[in-house]
This record gives C-alpha cells, structure tokens and sequence, in this order.
C-alpha cells in the first residue's frame, strides 16, 4: 500500500489521547459529531438506549446481541427483558446452533425482535449461486422459527474470506436470489459485512452503490480514520453502520486493573463506539447473564475521563499487539501467508475463548497459507507493518496453538 504512514508508539499514543479528548468534547474531526443524535433514546427494557438503522427505519437498541457463541435461549430473553433486542447470527455459526438457540427464544416472540442472519455459500463449499443462496436462507428461516429476518447480510466478503471479495457484491446471481427473497416477505433489507484488508474499499462500493441497507464493520478506538470517513459516508448516503469488533482486540479484557474500575474496559470501549453519533448500533458476542448487564450499562452512557484513561492505558499497554487487518504485511510475504486471518483466528482463540471457532477456521486454510512458514522468514511482514507489530512472534504462538494436530 503506497503512501503508508509508519505509526511509531509514541505518536499512537499522542493521537489516542487527542481523540479520546475531542469526542469527549465534541470538537470538529473527532468520531462523535458535534450536531445533536439523529434518534433519541426511547423507554424500552431497562431504558434501554436506540438509533435508526439508516433508512431502514428499525429503531435497535444501542447495544447488540452477537449470536456466534449463544446457547441458552434463556439469556436471549434476559437481555430483551433490558432492553436488547436486536440480535446477530449466521447461518455458518457453529454449524447453525446459534441459529438453532436463537430460533427457541424466538418463538412465540417474533415481534419482539430485530433479527439479522447471513448468507454465505463459500462457506459450505457451493458456488455463488442463486440457487444457492436461497436454499441457505430457508435453512436459516427454519432453525430461527420464523419466516423472515429484518436485515440479510453477505457475509465475510473478502478476497481472503471468499474467494472474490467486491465481485461477490456486484454478483448478478445474488442480487436475483435477494429479489426472490425480499418479494417472498423472506427478507426485509439487504446489507454487507466483512474484515479482510480489502474491507474498506468494499464497504465503500456497498454504501455508495445504493443496493445495500447496512453495513457491519469493524470500529474500536484503536482503528485509524478509514473507518469514520466511511461512518460519515453511510450517514450521508442512508446507510446503516453496525459496528462489530470494538474492543480492540480484547487484549487483557479480563485483567484485575482494568476489570475493577467502577467501569470496565469492555464498557470503556463501547462507550467510546457508541460516543459516534453516526454509528447505528454496535454488536458484541452475548453468551451470558453477567455479559449483558455489562455490556448494556454502555449504552446512553456518556465517554467520561475516567473512561479515556482505561482506554489510553490499554493502548499502552497493547497498541503493538492488536492488529489492525489493513494487509501491508501480506503484500510483503514472499510465502502468501494468511496473515491478517491467522491474527483474527489467534484473537478469537486466545483472547474471545471460542476456540473451536478458531481451529476450524485455521483448519480449513491450506498448508501454504498457514504460519508454519513462519518459523524461518526473516521478517518481511513485521517491516511493512506500520503498527509496529511483532508480527513473526503472534504468528509462531498463532500456529502453535492452531495447527491441526495428528488424531491417529
């Protein structure tokens, strides 16, 4: 990537605390506007806080239920009784059981929900093709007992991820699956969601093309303006802005300094998602009662000092241990080396717990993409890394905890 600016530590440093200052103050270039919400909180759950999905017109609370890892349906209806109702899944997670749990909550409750599913054929080895798309989708509607969710998402699209990356939004073949879908009450709106480095140039084609509802994006405060030129461009254009991997990279989430402040990092990093006006919403991975009155104390919170000081602290303490999935160092890899992936596969395993997540995902990469090569390369990667991340070392750890292992 031409014209890359190295970010040295002390630089990160001085721009987090800038931003952390100019949100908190409402000052121009900051990532929260100066201008007055768009959608004012509403009464709903326990005063649960809400925005407008763009011109969806859905009001979903602040906070989002991230559906990978659920699996009590009795902590679906525990988060709605405060006010979370809007909930995120896939038809490819954990081979539909979330889908599966979420259907079981649902039930006899439909109305009460905003449901988002994905489809993604790449994942289950069929083709881009209408045919396709449509039978994964029905698939879905039965395991979430209902016969429509509110948003559809393509998911992971990415080069890395599906082989294609923006032809798959450009796919005649999916939008002809959509109108099926959408005239057959399957489906009310249509959007994208991704984390390749090809992302932003992705989420620009579906927010400018006038196609797609919604889009669900990486955002965390240690993302650089990429993302909030493309907030801003999504507001402008209509288009809703749900914002996923916000805490950074979830490095010592769990540690005793951060976890007993009187806030805690995960809310600090919500607070700092949701201090963008622009944003719609924000999903989180939910799988517990304790998850949910953490997380929901985030919303219609306001950034405080206290706040930006956890955040500042955290980006001490791991700024060159987060990776930002902008792909410099996989341009520079003489192997072709999954980088970017194999970091977001260590971070789900290492830091989110959803281990198996990770290792079927390493899984399925073929052995040339995989971090074994990294054992004795010189380091191009961590050369072209304008964070300063000790890219050979995360991914020595990566593919030591990864790598399939002989089950004979």
């Amino acid at each position: 990537m031409s014209g890359r600016r190295r970010i040295d530590r002390r630089t990160f440093l001085r721009d987090t605390a800038l931003l952390g200052g100019a949100v908190a103050a409402g000052l121009p270039g900051a990532a929260a506007s100066p201008a007055p919400p768009a959608t004012s909180p509403t009464n709903a759950g326990a005063g649960m806080a809400r925005r407008t999905l763009g011109r969806t017109g859905l009001r979903v609370p602040e906070v989002g239920l991230g559906g990978y890892p659920i699996d009590d349906p009795d902590v679906i209806l525990y988060a709605l009784d405060r006010g979370i109702n809007y909930l995120d899944t896939a038809s490819c997670y954990r081979g539909g059981a979330s889908e599966t749990t979420i259907g079981k909550a649902l039930k006899g409750r439909r109305d009460a929900f905003i449901v988002t599913t994905k489809w993604c054929p790449h994942h289950i080895g069929k083709p881009a093709k209408k045919q396709f798309f449509l039978e994964q989708l029905d698939a879905s509607l039965i395991r979430l007992q209902t016969d429509h969710v509110d948003l559809l998402l393509n998911h992971e699209v990415g080069k890395n991820s599906d082989g294609s990356g923006l032809p798959r939004l450009q796919n005649p073949e999916m939008f002809e699956a959509w109108e099926i879908a959408h005239r057959a009450g399957k489906a009310r709106f249509l959007g994208a969601s991704g984390h390749d480095p090809d992302l932003m140039d992705i989420m620009r084609y579906a927010v400018e093309s006038g196609r797609f509802d919604a889009v669900l994006c990486r955002y965390s405060f240690l993302d650089y303006p990429g993302q909030d030129a493309l907030i801003a461009r999504a507001a402008e254009k209509g288009v809703g802005f749900i914002a996923m991997k916000t805490l950074a990279g979830a490095k010592g989430a769990d540690l005793d300094r951060f976890r007993d402040r009187h806030v805690t990092f995960k809310q600090a990093a919500l607070k700092w998602v949701l201090s963008n006006r622009k944003v719609s919403n924000l999903i989180i991975s939910i799988n517990s009662r304790q998850q949910v009155d953490e997380y929901a104390a985030a919303a219609g919170a306001p950034l405080t000092l206290a706040d930006r000081a956890i955040l500042e602290e955290y980006a001490r303490e791991f700024s060159t241990q987060v990776c930002r999935f902008e792909g410099a160092c996989m341009e520079a890899c003489p192997e072709n080396v999954r980088i970017t992936d194999i970091l977001r596969f260590s971070m789900y395993y290492h830091e989110y717990k959803q281990e198996n997540r990770a290792l079927e995902s390493y899984a399925r990469l073929v052995a040339s993409e995989r971090a074994a090569h990294c054992l004795h390369c010189s380091g191009f990667c961590e050369r072209a890394c304008a964070y300063d991340l000790p890219i050979r070392t995360l991914m020595l750890r990566a593919d030591a905890a990864l790598r399939p292992r002989d089950r004979g």
